[in-house]
């Protein structure tokens, strides 16, 4: 099976219908990691399509904004996320609304994958944690027992690779079992072949659809190929200044318009 890995769309519709046709005929299903909404102007175009054609979906702490959830508070954003939250409430329907609600906030298994979790944020704090770094991913690889888990929110690709080191004295006995983290930031084309045994555990994260935030403004998702085991991190340029546009249309805060240009 071939999955569409695809996170942080954050109603860029623009680069989400790029996307759909850079990894046309190239996957069997699709995984969201949550974010649909938030920061940019096509909300209601945006649910639909992952409601439509995804085969699974968990919610983003802005979706979660969005809709109000007691368990968020829109005080800890920023302003400008703040001002693009309260007007996307204005702007999606019922029907947007609804699916946003359906989405689960725990991680899920997907039938028929063995072996891995998808969530939006961490395994320790499923929508709101940031795995940034391999000290906070060693924490949460605690966390879940899989081998693999699925994360999105930092909206910078990435894979965290947990792995039991043996240590060996010097007459040759085995004498303790670290464990190490190491950051692997793939590059776009890169197919990472996973090593999935009892030594090795991954967590992985294709960046943001609709804002990314690593310096590289072309969208970017990942294909994951669980046959052959292997993670592709994709990017795809779009046309940023149409969606600009609409951002200004909408009145959107000029900070979340000028971020998209550089991809910060």
């Amino acid at each position: 099976m071939r999955v569409l890995i695809i996170s942080d769309i954050h109603a860029n519709f623009v680069a989400l219908e790029t996307v759909m046709a850079d990894a046309a005929d190239r996957f069997d299903v699709i995984w969201c990691l949550g974010d649909v909404v938030g920061y940019g102007p096509a909300p209601n175009e945006c649910i639909d399509f992952v409601q439509s054609e995804a085969d699974l979906c968990v919610v983003g702490n802005h979706d979660w904004a969005v809709l109000a959830h007691p368990d968020l508070k829109i005080e800890h954003f920023n302003p400008w996320a703040r001002a693009a939250v309260e007007w996307t409430r204005s702007q999606i329907n019922e029907k947007s609304r609804a699916f946003l609600d359906s989405l689960p906030a725990k991680p899920l298994e997907p039938e028929g994958a063995d072996g891995i979790i998808i969530t939006h944020a961490s395994p320790r704090e499923p929508v709101s944690e940031y795995v940034q770094s391999p000290e906070i991913a060693l924490e949460n690889f605690a966390h879940f027992e899989t081998k693999m888990c699925l994360v999105g929110h930092t909206h910078k690709p990435a894979i965290y690779r947990w792995q039991l080191r043996h240590i060996f004295s010097r007459r040759g006995s085995r004498n303790g079992i670290p464990v190490t983290v190491d950051y692997l930031r793939p590059y776009e084309g890169q197919r990472v072949r996973l090593e999935l045994t009892d030594l090795e555990r991954l967590i992985l994260n294709p960046g943001s659809v609709g804002q990314p935030r690593d310096n590289d403004p072309r969208a970017a998702y990942a294909l994951l190929d669980l046959e052959e085991l292997t993670w592709e991190q994709r990017r795809v340029a779009y046309p940023i200044d149409l969606t600009q546009s609409q951002m200004r249309v909408a009145k959107l805060p000029r900070r979340l318009i000028d971020r998209l240009t550089y991809g910060s």
